[in-house]
């Protein structure tokens, strides 16, 4: 899960692999595979480090980042 901010200021965790969409017009709308939608400050692109950062974590948590020569 990732922290991300809502329109009104608070923070939140969503589970990025039930992400459908990133719309960004110009409020940054995800829209979940249930059909829920989250309206975030963070743009598209501050969203895609975070998963990547996220997965990386996960990555060497586990013991595997060193094996395939993964680092943020």
């Amino acid at each position: 899960m990732i922290k991300l901010t809502k329109i009104n200021g608070t923070e939140c965790l969503l589970n990025h692999t039930l992400f459908e969409i990133i719309e960004e017009s110009p409020d940054t709308c995800i829209t979940m595979s249930n059909g829920n939608r989250y309206l975030v400050l963070e743009s598209g692109t501050q969203i895609q480090e975070k998963i990547i950062a996220f997965n990386v974590e996960v990555l060497q948590r586990a013991g595997i980042a060193k094996q395939i020569n993964m680092t943020v």
